[in-house]
């Protein structure tokens, strides 16, 4: 009897680990070519599979054994939070190139080199040196882009340029001013625990715009898939030439009443002002939400005459340790999972700047189910529900019998 019983509760506990394995869709990794901790682009067309906590997420390696990893978020930088800045020493123009040396009074160890710079679309390229007597110059990084990293109060922004881990105490930006007018240089400095600073990734959706001319406002909806966060609105307005008006982003909420009474009403997320004279994006806080509404006060104006909006989502990525010519896979939906505890979220302010990175395949849907056909030939009888439910019913037998039987032995005693 005893043995019966444990194989109940051994069926049971196998039945409720199947189901608890239970994912919807997987993605290869490629790109692991050496051991070493590898950064995974994490962008919206492989978030919008996920919840929005990615508590439904995991990564098996080719033994099925489970991988940790950490997930890294981008963060919209500012000089006050965790830029250091460090002394110009010069900065000189020439006719096809511009110069700028900095001092790193401390030779602290860094990996990237900020400017902020006047706002500027200037298609620049640089390539910098380093110096411990500004005499000998080394070179730390060939031509690369200058890139945008944060824009400031829409008057300035940071452009960036990272390298592999240095600790010269002069660095010099060479340049490239041949398209372009010599950028003016405010300040510079080094930002600190930043992966990549402020990379915004576009997300997609579908959106309607109605004009409701008894409100005189204009109501546009904004339709997203699963789980797309966004960060940062971007509008470009074909007409008039002037103007400035007043917009909400808003959701439409329900809350229940007495007597089991239903109310809708709008939940304001976010106010701006739209103005001919100012930059036309705007830096929200994280909104996730299946549908936004963005509503314009046009007064007695005209509606605007919108060209394009552009959603934007902060980068975000995996870091994990991978050993080489090992075979990975980041499987997601299983939303029976809780958030999982790795020791590698202790090391987040050790994992270096530039990590190689490895990119995910397309995502693929896992059938749930398969041809009957199949299922019936390759589902053993004690996977069955048949057979839970036999096992339940001995089992049920067995304590009738033995409670039965104990009654009986109480009777005889009396």
């Amino acid at each position: 009897m005893k043995h019966i019983i444990v194989t109940i509760f051994s069926a049971i506990i196998c039945v409720n680990a199947l189901v608890a394995q239970s994912f919807s869709h997987e993605a290869i990794i490629r790109g692991v070519k050496k051991n070493s901790l590898y950064k995974i682009p994490l962008n919206p067309e492989y978030k919008q599979f996920m919840s929005s906590d990615l508590h439904d997420m995991r990564i098996y390696d080719s033994n099925n054994k489970e991988v940790p990893y950490v997930v890294l978020s981008e963060s919209l930088l500012k000089a006050k939070s965790d830029f250091v800045p460090y002394e110009i020493v010069s900065q000189k123009h020439f006719n096809s190139h511009s110069e700028i040396v900095i001092r790193n009074a401390n030779k602290d160890k860094i990996s990237n080199i900020a400017f902020n710079i006047n706002n500027s679309d200037a298609y620049k390229y640089c390539s910098i040196e380093g110096s411990d007597d500004m005499k000998q110059w080394y070179s730390v990084s060939e031509l690369q882009e200058l890139s945008l990293a944060y824009n400031e109060l829409y008057t300035n922004q940071y452009k960036c340029i990272y390298f592999p881990l240095n600790e010269y105490q002069y660095f010099k930006l060479t340049v490239d001013d041949w398209h372009a007018q010599p950028l003016k240089i405010n300040s510079a400095g080094c930002f600190k625990n930043s992966v990549i600073a402020g990379k915004l990734n576009d997300v997609t959706f579908s959106k309607s715009i109605t004009e409701d001319s008894k409100s005189k406002k204009t109501i546009i909806h904004l339709s997203f898939s699963n789980n797309q966060a966004i960060n940062r609105f971007d509008f470009k307005i074909k007409s008039p030439r002037l103007y400035m008006r007043h917009a909400i982003i808003y959701v439409d909420r329900e809350r229940e009443l007495k007597h089991h009474q239903k109310e809708h009403y709008k939940e304001t997320l976010f106010e701006f002002d739209l103005k001919s004279d100012n930059v036309l994006f705007f830096d929200v806080p994280q909104l996730n939400e299946k549908d936004l509404f963005i509503e314009i006060e046009n007064k007695d104006n005209p509606a605007l005459e919108i060209e394009t909006i552009s959603c934007k989502q902060l980068a975000s990525y995996l870091v994990c340790d991978f050993v080489a010519n090992q075979n990975y896979t980041l499987k997601c939906g299983n939303d029976k999972l809780k958030q999982p505890e790795y020791d590698l979220i202790n090391f987040v302010s050790q994992i270096p700047q530039l990590l190689p990175e490895a990119q995910l395949e397309p995502m693929k849907l896992l059938a749930k189910e398969v041809e009957p056909a199949v299922k019936e030939k390759e589902k053993s009888f004690f996977e069955t529900q048949q057979f839970l439910w036999l096992c339940l019913g001995i089992g049920s037998v067995i304590i009738f019998m033995f409670s039965r039987s104990l009654l009986k032995d109480m009777g005889k005693k009396e």
